[in-house]
């Protein structure tokens, strides 16, 4: 092994430019960078070699602030919840009546979030653009609490809507940044549990007030007040956060990198120094692949197919439950139950997605993502087809609670595997460089299809209209199987896999079929033009 480099690392502009000022004069650019890419190659070693237990001891700090940026996401859960079952409230109906509109307002708002987001965070860091938005919700709040009229109540939840984009797109993109590779399907799934969170708080709130007088406002507006609780619990925390290491390496502040570095991290000046070693060293091949960070090149080379990726994966968090995942507790009624059996039936299923969440934190842990999606999809599509085969059957009063069993089956999978490998592979599969660009346009394309569902979805459910009610399990099936066949020839394994490996994964243009399930070789970047790699196999069996 490689004896330690103390010396300052240089940044990306001082190479460009032959300033040895902060080394000997007589080292030249290629030794230099040779320097960078052994600390690099050290730091690579030691990411696959750490123990899931010595990264928790490491990165226990990592951990912490991953989880505080993370509670922005229930606050995120708790609102879309909130919007989809207070329409069913008697109390809200008798104020603003039944409108579909008031579905839309949320996607919309988060559409133009999540642009800002990529924007902002790319501009000004994570940090300071979470903390102007926490400011932001505080005031876009009042609006929904005093609305007096169905409009001012949509033009409320779009602007709080915006807000809930940026919050959306920043805690998987921080969760990626600042923990080793064993900790990122952790940190990424805790994600998906804060969502679960967010939706059990709100339907245990919304549970106090459903046998409210209609007359009775504060039964709608109560449940929105809270909304005011999370900034206000959020934003004093965020003040000590540390900025993510690599966005300042991104931005040739590698003194700050190391500093922001030792406020994540208990490692030692030396092993510090091999992490920002590895950072800068990614950063360069990654500009060697592919110069620009705007949207635009997100569509660019290999970049295009690292989008699709994204765009696929978290679209198919919407594909996966087409018209029955956002009006599930309007699904349960449409196959027999009665509306509050229906809303006691959602409240299951927050707490089954709060359970299942947590049980997926060993399982995401232990496979690849190929096989937990190929599997979570084959065991959604088989569901689906099984509530699409009960619905045929003749009418009894058995069927409905048929159907809503399987439905959760059907949860459980998608909670288990496809639900969190979703968020997993969306912060693992973009370039460091255009990682806010490339999430936004994820979510963005989630949010298209979320949209779609929402105008589609009444429709199809509804007696007067399609009155399709469990023979929609067909058409999502169907859907599903799509996913499925898309998987298998598309999705390449990702876990396991530094930055630097992915980049160079990519490079090399492999199909998806010959991607091995773990890496069990590392590379070394050996020359930024020609793209030519070194394999060095790792000394120990990695864990």
């Amino acid at each position: 092994m490689a004896a330690a480099n103390t010396k300052p690392i240089p940044t990306s502009k001082q190479i460009e430019e032959g300033d040895t000022s902060h080394v000997e004069a007589r080292r030249t650019d290629a030794e230099k960078t040779m320097d960078i890419a052994q600390d690099a190659l050290l730091a690579t070693e030691d990411e696959h070699l750490m123990t899931f237990w010595q990264a928790i001891k490491r990165y226990r700090k990592a951990c912490f602030w991953s989880a505080m940026v993370s509670l922005t996401i229930i606050m995120n859960g708790y609102d879309t919840a909130l919007l989809g079952s207070l329409q069913a409230f008697p109390a809200f109906q008798y104020k603003f009546g039944h409108e579909v509109a008031i579905g839309l307002s949320n996607p919309i708002g988060n559409f133009f979030g999540i642009f800002f987001n990529s924007i902002s965070t790319e501009r000004f860091g994570h940090k300071k653009t979470l903390q102007v938005t926490l400011v932001y919700l505080v005031g876009m709040i009042f609006i929904s609490f005093f609305a007096k009229s169905i409009e001012m109540l949509f033009v409320g939840e779009l602007l709080s809507g915006f807000a809930w984009g940026v919050f959306t797109t920043m805690a998987p993109a921080y969760a990626s940044e600042v923990c080793p590779v064993i900790l990122r399907s952790y940190l990424e799934t805790f994600v998906v549990l804060c969502w679960g969170i967010g939706q059990f708080v709100s339907f245990g709130v919304l549970a106090s007030y459903f046998s409210a007088p209609r007359t009775s406002y504060w039964s709608w507006r109560i449940p929105v007040a809270i909304q005011w609780l999370w900034p206000v619990v959020i934003f004093p925390i965020i003040l000590f956060a540390p900025e993510s290491p690599w966005w300042l390496v991104r931005k040739d502040r590698i003194d700050e990198a190391e500093k922001a570095l030792r406020k994540l991290t208990n490692d030692d000046e030396v092993q510090v120094k091999r992490s920002i070693a590895l950072m800068v060293h990614t950063n360069n091949l990654e500009k060697a692949i592919g110069e620009g960070t705007s949207i635009l090149d997100c569509f660019k080379g290999t970049n295009l197919r690292r989008t699709e990726i994204a765009c696929v994966m978290w679209s198919m968090q919407q594909w996966r439950g087409f018209v029955i995942t956002g009006y599930a507790t309007y699904f349960y009624e449409q196959a027999g139950l009665a509306p509050t059996e229906a809303f006691h039936m959602s409240v299951g299923q927050a707490g089954l997605h709060f359970l299942c969440t947590l049980a997926a934190f060993f399982v995401t842990g232990r496979y690849g993502r190929r096989l937990l999606t190929l599997g979570g999809l084959t065991g959604m599509s088989v569901s689906m087809f099984i509530i699409g085969f009960v619905s045929v059957a003749p009418a009894n009063g058995a069927r409905g609670y048929s159907q809503s069993a399987v439905y959760l089956i059907w949860y459980t999978f998608y909670e288990l595997a496809v639900g969190p490998v979703g968020y997993i592979v969306i912060g693992e599969v973009s370039t460091t460089r255009l990682r806010s660009h490339t999430i936004g346009l994820a979510r963005n394309t989630y949010n298209l299809v979320a949209i779609l569902n929402n105008v589609v979805g009444p429709y199809i459910l509804n007696p007067t209209e399609g009155n399709w009610k469990g023979k929609c399990g067909f058409l999502t099936g169907c859907l599903i199987i799509f996913c499925l066949i898309w998987t298998y020839f598309r999705l390449p394994e990702t876990s396991h896999r530094t930055y630097e490996e992915l980049d160079i994964l990519f490079d090399q243009r492999l199909p998806a079929l010959e991607t091995p399930s773990r890496s069990k070789s590392y590379y070394l970047s050996c020359n930024f033009k020609r793209r030519t790699y070194k394999t060095c196999n790792i000394s120990r069996t990695a864990n």
